[in-house]
C-alpha cells in the first residue's frame, strides 16, 4: 500500500491537473511529495524516519558534535536533540562527552546503527526501483545529476532565472 493523499489534497497517482503540469516548480513539488511519502513509508517498515537515517549516515565516518549534525542536515538544534534521543532509545547511536571540549557532546554510531543503515539501503533501493521505474537508466542518471546541480546551487545561494 502506498500513501496517495498528500498536502495537495489528492491522489498523486493521477498526476497533477493539466494546467498546473505546465509549471516546472509545481511538477517538482508534486513529484517530491509523492516520493517523500513513499520513502517515509518504506523507512517506517524498518522503524526509521528519513532524518534518523540522515543522522546515522552522517555518523558513518566518525562521531560528530551534535550541533554539527544540526548544521549538516539543516535541522534546528531542538529537533536534533529529539532525533538523537530517539536514536539512543533504539540503540542505534549514543551521546558521549567530547574528549577535549567539556561543553560539547559527540554522537557516536553504534553497531546496530550500522546494521540499520544497511537495512535502509535495501528498502531504499527497492522503492527507488519502483518509483523511478518509468525512467531509463540514462534518464535516472540525468535526473540525479540535474537535482544535484540544483541542490548545489541552492546550497551556495546562487540563483538563476528559469
Amino acid at each position: 500500500m502506498r500513501f496517495n493523499d498528500n498536502a495537495f489534497g489528492g491522489d498523486l497517482g493521477e498526476g497533477p491537473p493539466e494546467e498546473l503540469a505546465r509549471s516546472t516548480g509545481f511538477l517538482l513539488s508534486w513529484v517530491a511529495a509523492r516520493a517523500g511519502e513513499q520513502y517515509e513509508e518504506v523507512l517506517a517498515e524498518i522503524g526509521l524516519k528519513a532524518l534518523h537515517l540522515g543522522v546515522l549516515t552522517q555518523l558513518q565516518s566518525g562521531p560528530l558534535v551534535q550541533s554539527r549534525l544540526s548544521e549538516r542536515l539543516s535541522v534546528f538544534k531542538p529537533v536534533m536533540v529529539t532525533l538523537v534521543n530517539e536514536l539512543e532509545a533504539m540503540g542505534l547511536a549514543e551521546r558521549r562527552p567530547h574528549p577535549r571540549d567539556r561543553r560539547a557532546v559527540e554522537v557516536h554510531l553504534l553497531p546496530a546503527g550500522v546494521r540499520k543503515i544497511r537495512d535502509a539501503e535495501q528498502v531504499s533501493e527497492r522503492i527507488s526501483g519502483e518509483f523511478f521505474g518509468p525512467l531509463t537508466p540514462e534518464e535516472r542518471q540525468t535526473l540525479h545529476a540535474l537535482l544535484a546541480k540544483l541542490a548545489g546551487g541552492a546550497a551556495t545561494g546562487s540563483r538563476k532565472e528559469p
